[in-house]
């Protein structure tokens, strides 16, 4: 979920794990010629899975502890759940469960290509919610010293 005040420098070791990640998950999209290439793209699917659950983590505990600081959540369709910290990690769990579970259903369809696409599209979206939100946690931390 996006705060805000938008700060335009991010820290340096976030830039490192975002490239780090889109190395690791783009070669999934070429592994589904035979049974060793299966396995890999099997692999991906899961290492994209951990990553979308993580980043839905990442995204409520930024939101929560820079709301705690002071800031104020962007996104008005979730202004209320962030004014309720249960109901919030609640929402973030399913949609973590949401977007792996109709990954998974794609994966057992044998439409693997969507299943891996829709993770690295959604994991996708919540890096950059991730930046901003650790952009804004950062700089209202650097306020208050």
């Amino acid at each position: 979920m996006p705060l805000a005040p938008p700060q335009p420098r991010m820290p340096r070791i976030i830039l490192i794990a975002v490239f780090v990640y889109g190395l690791c998950s783009a070669p999934a999209f070429a592994q589904q010629q035979n049974d060793s290439e299966h396995q890999g793209a099997r692999a991906a699917l899961i290492s994209l899975a951990a990553a979308s659950a993580s980043l839905q983590a990442y995204d409520t505990y930024s939101t929560l502890s820079a709301l705690n600081l002071g800031a104020v959540e962007a996104n008005p369709a979730m202004r209320g759940l962030a004014r309720r910290p249960a109901a919030l990690v609640a929402v973030k769990a399913g949609v973590a469960a949401s977007s792996i579970l109709a990954s998974a259903l794609l994966w057992k369809q044998h439409h693997r290509k969507s299943a891996i696409a829709l993770l690295v599209i959604t994991n996708g979206t919540m890096t950059a919610v991730a930046l901003h939100n650790a952009s804004v946690l950062r700089s209202m931390r650097e306020s208050r010293r």
